[in-house]
């Protein structure tokens, strides 16, 4: 399951999400906003949605604001959540592989929807290697 947020900046990046997940029976949570507001502020939909992952540890996040930047904050704050904020595919995949990231974060004033797709699939489908990056993880 993939759960998704964001906030205003983000949101046509997420309807846009929804679409090619529905095309491809991606299962996904939309966790806000559900309407545009141009004054909506991403702790409040990017907090209660990064509770959801970290609660879930078989669940993916997908957190898309303005720049990436604020959204990978507010989630790594969670306890249990291993954010990144990846504006290229070998990013999302040495987060993936060395940090066992379970969110990532996209800035959809920096990034186009085709790029993140990429950098989705990327994320998405890359295994976490463990070893020494499991020790390291464990001291956190």
């Amino acid at each position: 399951m993939i759960i998704l947020s964001g906030d205003h900046a983000g949101y046509d990046y997420i309807q846009k999400l929804k679409d090619y997940f529905d095309k491809k029976n991606i299962e996904y949570k939309d966790m806000g906003p559900k309407t545009f507001d141009k004054d909506d502020d991403y702790p409040d939909f990017v907090a209660p949605a990064a509770k959801v992952v970290a609660d879930n540890p078989e669940y993916w996040g997908i957190f898309i604001c303005g720049s990436g930047v604020g959204a990978n904050i507010v989630a790594n704050r969670q306890k249990g959540i291993r954010a990144v904020c990846a504006q290229d595919y070998t990013t999302a995949y040495l987060a993936r592989k060395d940090e066992d990231a379970n969110v990532l974060t996209l800035g959809a004033r920096l990034t186009s929807f085709r790029a993140g797709l990429k950098i989705i699939k990327v994320f998405l489908t890359s295994e976490f290697e463990g070893g020494r990056h499991a020790r390291r993880i464990a001291k956190y």
